[in-house]
């Protein structure tokens, strides 16, 4: 869960956790089900978009990111931190990389959410005020058209 705030992004994240998790109920599409554990922390979610899975513990995980009303408070036994950059998760051209840390998926996110500012009408009327804030990121793959690989 992210916000932004006059210093920049902020994490929204349970303490000793890395971020909220909440089970699939298959009767309710999974964005469904993330803006219902969103809301019952109490805070109003802007904008959900899935940005990736991967499999942990012979389980799928779809990791969304979560775009929050600033809160008035921080919940209980909630944190927040300032999000800072990070070099993202890479793996080989069939398989998965051998980690992925929540700093990588978050950057992964907020590229991706870079992109659909400029492409996707219904993200960038829900958070007009985020142009700014995204700007330094350089939405894969469109990052790698500035280098040439054979040069």
């Amino acid at each position: 869960m992210l916000y932004l705030d006059a210093e920049g992004i902020r994490h929204l994240f349970p303490r000793g956790r890395e971020t909220l998790r909440a089970p699939w109920d298959a009767d309710l599409d999974p964005a469904e089900v993330i803006v219902d554990a969103v809301a019952s922390l109490g805070v109003a979610p802007l904008m959900v978009h899935s940005t990736s899975w991967r499999v942990v513990r012979a389980q799928v995980v779809l990791t969304f990111l979560v775009v929050i009303e600033p809160p008035a408070s921080t919940p209980e036994r909630y944190e927040v931190e300032l999000v800072t950059r990070a070099e993202l998760a890479r793996g080989h051209a069939t398989g998965p990389p051998p980690e992925v840390r929540l700093s990588q998926i978050v950057e992964h996110g907020l590229r991706h959410l870079a992109w659909l500012l400029g492409e996707d009408e219904a993200i960038h009327s829900a958070l007009p005020a985020w142009s700014i804030a995204l700007a330094p990121y350089a939405p894969e793959p469109f990052r790698a058209f500035a280098h040439d690989p054979l040069s």
